[in-house]
């Protein structure tokens, strides 16, 4: 765990609130220009920019008072500091943030603990008490003993928002993730659904989930346990949906189909999930039914 001495902010991180979230995605230009293609492929990294993370930080509905927030797979922390962001330009702030942020790759740590001290600076101008703490080791391996952990000890805290740009990478069937998540019966074939499935354990109940993911989850055979699973905890509230598939990580060259959707750790009462549909120069939202 990296701690961050908030008290010795130094003067370059003093900015205002448009020039703050601006200065993070310079920083993820600059990273994304460092990086090995070949262990970015290995990870399965590609950092979110910055329209696309302010549209994820949109979806949130804020309104605790305190709010203990999880970026599971953070880079260099654009989608915390999108979150960040749009708390601070709230009327209604809440008093207290504490971030929790996972990062492996060593090499994105000093971005991240720059991006988080832009953020403790920015809070702390608006009023907003923040801490924060970077984890530097597996995700999936520490979700797992934390929720085994959480099994011994019913008090143990978990997150109200959790905010996810997972790896896109398959999981072998004899690989060590394989092996850890059967630990608590998930079974799943790809690193970005078995983040979803982890944080969404690790959620109080009502906590909310804003993902940007592949569409592949939605249907077919493969994530059949996972959707049975994610739906039997979390409601989907919104969905948005790319119309193209070069939008979102247009600096990657990545054609993936994409969505972004946010989610509720509670069971539906209402079926009722916006549908957020978006063409080059068009942006309509339909409410609809999803099938039962």
């Amino acid at each position: 765990m990296q701690q961050i001495d908030f008290d010795q902010l130094r003067d370059s991180t003093q900015y205002t609130h448009g020039s703050f979230i601006e200065r993070v995605d310079l920083l993820r230009v600059d990273a994304t220009r460092r990086l090995n293609p070949i262990q970015q492929k290995k990870l399965g990294q590609f950092f979110t920019p910055l329209p696309t993370a302010n549209l994820l930080a949109s979806m949130f509905n804020i309104s605790h008072s305190s709010i203990r927030f999880l970026d599971a797979g953070a880079g260099i922390g654009s989608l915390l500091a999108a979150f960040v962001w749009r708390v601070c330009q709230l009327d209604k702030k809440p008093e207290y943030l504490s971030i929790t942020a996972y990062e492996i790759d060593p090499k994105l740590l000093d971005y991240l603990a720059d991006t988080l001290k832009m953020c403790a600076s920015e809070c702390q101008r608006v009023g907003i008490h923040f801490t924060a703490e970077i984890f530097p080791e597996d995700f999936i391996e520490a979700a797992v003993n934390m929720l085994e952990f959480s099994l011994i000890s019913p008090s143990w805290q978990k997150f109200d928002c959790a905010i996810l740009n997972p790896p896109y990478q398959k999981i072998q069937s004899s690989s060590q993730y394989r092996q850890k998540l059967s630990q608590i019966k998930i079974e799943t074939s790809n690193l970005y659904t078995a983040f979803l499935w982890l944080t969404s354990c690790l959620l109080v109940p009502n906590g909310q989930l804003v993902a940007i993911t592949p569409r592949s989850f939605c249907n077919g055979f493969y994530f059949k346990k996972f959707r049975k699973a994610f739906l039997e905890d979390m409601h989907f509230q919104k969905v948005h949906i790319f119309e193209l598939r070069h939008q979102t990580f247009k600096d990657d060259d990545v054609l993936q189909e994409n969505i972004i959707f946010h989610a509720v750790k509670a069971k539906s009462q209402d079926q009722k999930v916006e549908i957020i549909s978006v063409l080059p120069d068009i942006l309509w939202t339909i409410s609809s039914k999803v099938p039962g």
